[in-house]
């Protein structure tokens, strides 16, 4: 899944046709901004029955001008979007960890109730709990603003 959030706008063009060094370097920082504001508004929106899932929400400079805010776990994807029901998951992607934390259990019991568990995700699947895709939608003018003021910083700079 991806949302990507481009910034076509007649100022950031013309800011960096007049003042490319400036321009870029403040939007730069515009974005690294806004890349970290991003992060933190995911981390709020993420269910938390586990940290691990928040912790693995970072940013990542792609290169110039291009930031990826995502989560490094392998099942992040099925939690902003659900999963239907279908081929049973297994227990090695944090279904065990997360019944032990919920449940307390351990040895054979959890085992168990993690198996149950799997089979009713196979039969029902899961409702989705978005986070990520709600997080950008809230921070896409927050982010145009950063961008803006960045190409007003770096034009400025450049007329001293």
């Amino acid at each position: 899944m991806e949302t990507r959030i481009s910034i076509d706008s007649k100022q950031v063009l013309e800011g960096l046709k007049k003042a490319p060094a400036q321009v870029e370097r403040n939007v730069e920082l515009a974005l690294d901004r806004a890349g970290l504001e991003l992060t933190r508004r995911a981390r709020e929106l993420a269910p938390k029955s586990f940290s691990t899932l928040v912790n693995s929400i970072r940013m990542v400079v792609l290169g110039r001008l291009k930031r990826l805010i995502a989560p490094g776990t392998n099942y992040a994807l099925s939690v902003e979007l659900g999963r239907k029901p279908g081929k049973q998951p297994g227990t090695g992607n944090g279904l065990q960890e997360w019944v032990k934390q919920k449940t307390g259990l351990t040895g054979k019991p959890l085992e168990s109730a993690t198996y149950l568990i799997a089979r009713s995700i196979a039969r029902k699947g899961i409702k989705p709990k978005p986070y990520m895709q709600p997080a950008a939608e809230q921070m896409t003018a927050r982010i145009r603003e950063l961008v803006a003021a960045g190409v007003e910083r770096g034009l400025a700079e450049a007329m001293r």
